[in-house]
């Protein structure tokens, strides 16, 4: 399982989203490393450059 800490105030805590994709909650993300197993990770990588992409676009509006 894949997770996700930030720092806050000198002290670190779990978080649901990843303060570089803020749109992008973290089980959206191991989505994608399980997907890769499946479909390789190059194929991956492609598919959740294109989903974090319409995120963002989709935050943005």
């Amino acid at each position: 399982m894949l997770r996700i800490y930030t720092l806050n105030i000198g002290q670190y805590s779990q978080s649901d989203r990843s303060p570089t994709f803020a749109p992008v909650l973290v089980m959206e993300i191991s989505r994608f490393i399980q997907e890769s197993k499946k479909v390789g990770q190059i194929s991956a990588t492609r598919a959740f450059r294109t989903w974090v992409k319409q995120q963002i676009s989709i935050a943005g509006q």
